[in-house]
């Protein structure tokens, strides 16, 4: 039976994200009708509809303020599964900023979705881990990571030009890698970014701001750094493998279940030795030694590359049927 999807989104969306969606949309089409709503006039339309009422219709969500909308769903039409595609932890986003009763509001509304038995999408296992232990135990899930359905090409040994991500004041976290490599030995390349604040200006880092094409624009580098506090699966990462350049993470949530080897993992933050001396985070030790030995990305890391690799459509054909 085909099945009518409503990706429901109110808030406007960019680079990595408005790609992914429509590479959802695209896959779906090949199993029913996609529709995007995202305007309230869309949505009333979208419940009046008869696909809903004959239960041929399904529910896509991306944030835990639709969890009322999912509530109604699940108890006016119960035979429309609700989904709730968790790509980010927004309780560590908007905590971050210091949105608490935000953050507050997003552990609520979750706990409501998991209790009325909506089905999470996670995009990694650590994800979906953090969620169980904050939540606790979620009947409906699976994984979907954010694959590409090709072969990765040969990827560059590390020449000492890193890239990043990312913009200051944010979950992205990109102040401590540039801190941590304070001394020179390295070029850095930033993207995304809106601002330079003064105090993060440095002769050896160049910023970009918003690039069209960042695949392109990381051909440039050898190796990108991830330093973020919330994603589970980061478009980046992907993008990153797709110009050839290796990807180092750090070894804390949300990466810590991702498929990299040790020589690509730094600590991400000064950890305490047991005799209560600090010992400085090692991104520079893992950079400068990864410049020295020269590593490959993919013959160290093969799992997370036939990951990628993977076929995302045929994934979310299976998960969404």
């Amino acid at each position: 039976m085909s099945r009518n999807y409503a990706i429901i989104h109110f808030w406007p969306i960019s680079g990595g994200f408005r790609k992914r969606m429509e590479m959802l949309e695209e896959a779906l089409g090949a199993i029913g009708s996609v529709h995007r709503i995202r305007r309230f006039s869309d949505l009333l339309g979208w419940l009046r509809s008869g696909e809903l009422r004959r239960g041929q219709a399904a529910a896509i969500i991306y944030t835990s303020l639709l969890a009322p909308l999912a509530v109604l769903l699940r108890i006016f039409r119960p035979r429309c599964p609700v989904y709730y595609m968790v790509r980010g932890d927004e309780v560590t986003f908007t905590s971050f900023t210091g949105r608490w009763f935000r953050a507050l509001v997003a552990v609520c509304f979750q706990k409501l979705m998991a209790a009325t038995g909506c089905r999470f999408i996670f995009a990694s296992a650590d994800l979906r881990r953090r969620f169980v232990q904050r939540l606790g135990r979620i009947r409906h899930f699976k994984l979907l990571p954010n694959t590409l359905g090709r072969p990765l090409p040969a990827s560059r040994p590390f020449d000492g030009k890193v890239a990043l991500i990312g913009d200051f004041g944010t979950v992205k976290n990109i102040e401590q890698v540039i801190e941590s490599l304070d001394g020179g030995g390295f070029q850095v390349d930033l993207y995304g970014n809106r601002t330079l604040p003064s105090r993060w200006r440095r002769t050896w880092l160049h910023t970009h701001g918003n690039v069209g094409n960042l695949v392109d624009c990381l051909r440039h580098s050898s190796l990108v750094v991830l330093a973020s506090l919330s994603e589970g699966f980061p478009n980046v990462l992907v993008e990153a493998v797709q110009a050839g350049c290796g990807v180092a993470v750090h070894s804390s949530f949300p990466f810590r279940r991702l498929p990299f080897s040790k020589p690509w993992r730094f600590e991400l933050s000064d950890r305490c030795d047991g005799d209560g001396s600090r010992q400085p985070h090692d991104l520079r030790s893992v950079l400068s030694r990864l410049l020295t030995e020269r590593r490959d990305f993919k013959q160290d890391n093969p799992r997370l590359v036939r990951l990628i690799e993977s076929d995302w459509s045929a994934r979310v054909r299976t998960i969404f049927a």
